[in-house]
């Protein structure tokens, strides 16, 4: 009796781990939205449903060319590297001569793959390089809202840059010869908001929620074997 009591005692307790699992997971402060939103405002979606419906955005090359590995940035849906052999340099606008500034201005250049541009043109600096490649929906969203990884932005900093931010809107208006990010600017947006408005749950990381479920199912199983020999 006595092993049937600690093993459902245990599953008790892996049953609360995996509701923690199932909703966000806070990693500071400063990442708590700035502004209480009402009930009504969002559908419940804990589980962080509402960022998976934009994440798509995020993993778009025309954003992805910026946010991945190295220090460089990279081009073409393909995401080859950077055919000038620009680096990020120390501010995320390159060094020396090779400046962004130097062949990105402040709108695309006329005529198929010519320079694009938009104003402030450059990749994440050093100090925060914001890179996702590789990374899951959990752990975009988690780096996205951690004020060390995303310039020091709270949640209404970082939906603002997101929705109104001229370099993040080039995607939308990549010049000739680039696809344009699919999902509309205007969609994209509304969902960034919903999320916030909805405490800018995470989803689970799936690779713990599976370890965390099937341990649950051991321990069941040791409480029904537990219970039949009692």
């Amino acid at each position: 009796m006595k092993h049937f009591e600690t093993s459902v005692l245990f599953a008790g307790a892996v049953l609360t781990m995996l509701g923690a699992i199932s909703v966000s997971h806070p990693i500071s402060a400063a990442e708590r939205p700035a502004t209480k939103a009402t009930a009504s405002a969002t559908p419940a979606a804990s589980d962080g449903a509402l960022f998976v419906e934009f994440v798509s955005v995020l993993r778009h090359p025309r954003c992805m060319n910026c946010h991945s590995r190295g220090d460089f940035p990279r081009q073409g849906d393909d995401g080859h590297p950077h055919t000038m052999n620009v680096r990020r340099g120390p501010e995320g606008h390159g060094v020396t001569a090779e400046k962004c500034s130097t062949c990105h201005q402040d709108q695309n250049l006329a005529g198929a793959h010519m320079p694009p541009g938009t104003p402030n043109w450059g990749l994440p600096p050093p100090t925060t390089p914001m890179i996702w490649e590789g990374l899951s929906d959990a752990q975009i969203c988690r780096s996205i809202k951690e004020p060390k990884q995303n310039k020091n932005r709270n949640l209404d900093q970082l939906v603002e840059h997101l929705t109104e931010d001229k370099l993040v809107a080039w995607g939308w208006n990549p010049g000739e010869g680039r696809d344009p990010i699919p999902m509309s600017r205007e969609e994209f947006g509304a969902k960034v908001k919903r999320w916030q408005a909805a405490g800018a749950p995470c989803p689970a990381d799936t690779a713990k929620k599976a370890a965390a479920t099937t341990l649950l199912a051991k321990l069941c199983s040791m409480a029904s074997g537990n219970r039949e020999r009692n």
